[in-house]
């Protein structure tokens, strides 16, 4: 056994690492020349404290010696152990970190070596703390381009949708101007028409007159009166009077609905030029709802509700009256078979602003489709059908205007759509529906 311990302290001898050789108590019997290099002590010094019988924790402490000795461990299970990363304070102050492996021998002493791994824990620190700084920097920009791709989307979006709307806006404008030609042009012969019916009425009623006067005269031979009896029965006389009076009827009736609608198409077409002027928001309700008509004929009835004397508001009558196109068009188109449709119109609490509210009695909109309604190109009808620019397009007419469009729904019990406006638009209001950030208005 001698001899094996020999073997093992030349061994040790020639190692880079620090070494000892241990007994069962822990107190040093044997140390290497780099051993002793770590304790600061000179030879004689080391040799004279391990003469008086110091244990390995007095001359060099590691961080594990108070609780856990590495050696004693390898003694109790008897086999090797080794620890990594075990830190202990050299005699000059410097802090290291070493791989500390404990080996039991069978006389009962241990042998312990200290392997200096200072250095390549430093550079693996060094290098988790470079790795850690690249992987922050990846992160960050990963983040700074999903930033920029989702800000590139928006501009995108917003770059269509302002496309979008200066299309659909020369659309109105131009068909504004056709409409406004259209009606123009109707307005003669209709006034021809309306003038002249009861010109063609009171001649009619002469005629019958003169008739009437025929068959009263008691100088008319009895041969002329009895053809003529027998023309009146062959032309069914009575009947003629009778169907030309209504006809005549008609004819005024229908001029007057005529004229009316191309009154109505005159205001609804109006664009005032782009300029902001007084605004009959009553009238312009009317006027609407007579365009949409045929789509609430016979099915549709319509509940107002108007505030007497409401003030007119300065607005762009022809851009509201789109506004009030889109809602109640959509409207009508929600509802299946018959409904009813509510149009309520009133000063809010403060007097400076008119509200409009238009509720109908259709299905109401699906929960999850609620703060989509507003997104440009959003539409739930089938394709070809709608647009869904409709009421982004208002949204931004009425912001435009310095008011909100605001809605709420709930199923099986219709849609709400609320417009409030100003009378008087604050400065800096534009009215061309050129305001682009889109902000959700469901109310709640």
């Amino acid at each position: 056994m001698e001899v094996v311990r020999q073997h093992v302290r030349e061994l040790l001898e020639g190692s880079v690492d620090a070494a000892v050789i241990l007994d069962a108590d822990r107190r040093i019997l044997y140390f290497n020349r780099a051993y002793q290099g770590l304790t600061g002590l000179r030879g004689r010094q080391l040799e004279r404290r391990i003469a008086e019988g110091a244990h390995c924790y007095e001359v060099f402490p590691l961080e594990i010696c108070e609780n856990a000795c590495l050696g004693c461990k390898a003694r109790d299970v008897d086999r090797p152990l080794r620890v990594d990363e075990i830190k202990a304070v050299r005699a000059d102050g410097e802090e290291l970190t070493f791989i500390v492996t404990a080996v039991p021998l069978d006389d009962g002493t241990i042998i312990e070596t200290y392997r200096d791994v200072t250095a390549d824990v430093r550079i693996q620190r060094r290098l988790q703390e470079l790795l850690r700084r690249e992987r922050e920097q990846k992160e960050l920009l990963e983040e700074k381009v999903v930033e920029r791709t989702a800000e590139l989307e928006h501009a995108m979006a917003e770059l269509r949708q302002a496309q979008a709307q200066l299309v659909h806006q020369e659309k109105m404008s131009s068909l504004g101007r056709l409409v406004a030609g259209i009606a123009h042009e109707l307005n003669n012969p209709i006034n021809f028409v309306y003038g002249n019916v009861d010109f063609l009425g009171r001649y009619m009623e002469d005629l019958l007159g003169l008739v009437e006067l025929v068959d009263r005269h008691p100088d008319v031979p009895q041969t002329l009166r009895d053809a003529i009896e027998q023309r009146k029965r062959d032309i069914e006389f009575d009947f003629l009077v009778e169907d030309s009076r209504k006809l005549i009827r008609s004819i005024r009736s229908g001029a007057e609905r005529t004229a009316a609608i191309v009154r109505d198409l005159k205001a609804f077409s109006r664009t005032g030029g782009g300029d902001l002027q007084e605004t009959d928001i009553v009238s312009g309700i009317e006027t609407t709802l007579n365009l949409i008509g045929p789509l609430l004929k016979n099915r549709i009835t319509v509940e107002k509700t108007f505030e007497p004397n409401l003030p007119k508001i300065v607005c762009n009558a022809g851009h509201i009256n789109q506004v009030f196109m889109n809602i109640l068009t959509n409207a009508a188109q929600a509802i299946e078979g018959e409904g009813t449709i509510w149009v309520d119109i009133r000063l809010t609490e403060d007097r400076q602003h008119v509200q409009v509210t238009i509720r109908d009695s259709g299905p109401g909109i699906e929960p999850e489709l609620l703060d989509r309604i507003l997104d440009p190109f959003f539409t739930t009808k089938d394709v070809g059908e709608g647009t869904g620019l409709g009421l982004s397009i208002s949204d931004n007419i009425v912001r435009a205007h310095g008011g909100q469009l605001t809605y709420s729904s709930k199923r099986g019990e219709g849609a709400t759509f609320s417009v409030v406006l100003p009378l008087r638009p604050p400065a800096g209001a534009h009215n061309d529906g050129e305001s682009r950030a889109h902000v959700s208005r469901r109310s709640h």
